[in-house]
């Protein structure tokens, strides 16, 4: 299952990505769990009960997915649970895990692959336009329902026009492969404002990717790691450059849309 980034600035729990970085599972029946952890998050999920330790199977879970920073990581994992526990039914996996997440968004671009828009009723493909992310991958995780226990019940009538012409104007950019359109394509009212002083120093990361000549940057999913879309060519210095302006705080990765999802095939 490959890892992924929700809202993708402006689209709030209906817009992910899915992204090349992976979670591999290789399993057994067995009369118990018994599982071997491997990469990312692996000293945790030994430690805490987990989708897989539910599961009464044994083998291995590899993965190089940053667990708990915003970028799929329990996504993935309730996703390969559920394969696991009926792999030949992926529709079924999508509702499982996305009622365990609790919403689609990050389910629906690990199952299927590429850049998505989801809701309950529908789940529409864009066109991955190709570019290089760079990601400013944060050391400390913050609970995706502290992220969303600071959101407003409520936003006032222009701050949801200012996100939805923006939302709009992030699927043209994606669709017509126009980046000049992502620096305020990626902007929104909805969540990332109001979660900054969860994490203020993203606001410093943001503006160095931008500084350093990505097309536009933004939260990933509920936080608190940071991406920015940008020339393939230009990924690795514009990750060093977000790492560089908030040190202590996160390190730099490069990655890139994966039209790929479960199990690497659909």
């Amino acid at each position: 299952m490959p890892g992924s980034i929700a809202n993708i600035g402006p689209g709030f729990d209906c817009m992910a990505m899915a992204v090349d970085l992976w979670l591999e599972v290789e399993a057994e029946v067995a009369d118990r769990p018994a599982w071997d952890y491997e990469g990312e998050g692996a000293e945790y999920l030994f430690a805490h009960e987990n989708p897989f330790s539910r599961i009464s199977m044994k083998g291995r879970v590899k993965s190089e997915i940053p667990l708990g920073v915003g970028l799929g990581s329990s996504a993935a994992a309730r996703l390969a649970a559920s394969a696991l526990n009926s792999p030949w039914d992926v529709k079924s996996h999508v509702i499982d895990a996305g009622a365990d997440e609790g919403h689609l968004d990050n389910v629906a671009a690990s199952a299927a692959g590429g850049i998505r828009i989801v809701t309950e009723q529908f789940d529409e493909r864009l066109p991955n336009p190709g570019w290089g992310l760079a990601v400013f991958v944060a050391h400390a995780p913050v609970p995706t329902e502290k992220a969303r226990s600071v959101l407003p019940d409520s936003v006032p009538l222009d701050s949801a026009v200012y996100t939805a012409a923006r939302t709009a104007l992030l699927v043209r950019a994606i669709t017509a492969k126009r980046p000049t359109l992502l620096d305020q394509a990626l902007r929104d009212r909805i969540h990332q404002p109001h979660r900054l002083h969860l994490y203020p120093w993203t606001q410093d990361v943001m503006d160095a990717a931008e500084r350093a000549g990505a097309y536009g940057a933004a939260i990933c999913g509920a936080g608190p790691s940071v991406f920015a879309f940008c020339a393939t060519s230009q990924a690795a210095r514009i990750a060093k450059a977000m790492a560089a302006a908030a040190p202590h705080h996160g390190r730099p990765m490069v990655t890139r849309v994966t039209d790929k999802g479960m199990f690497r095939t659909l």
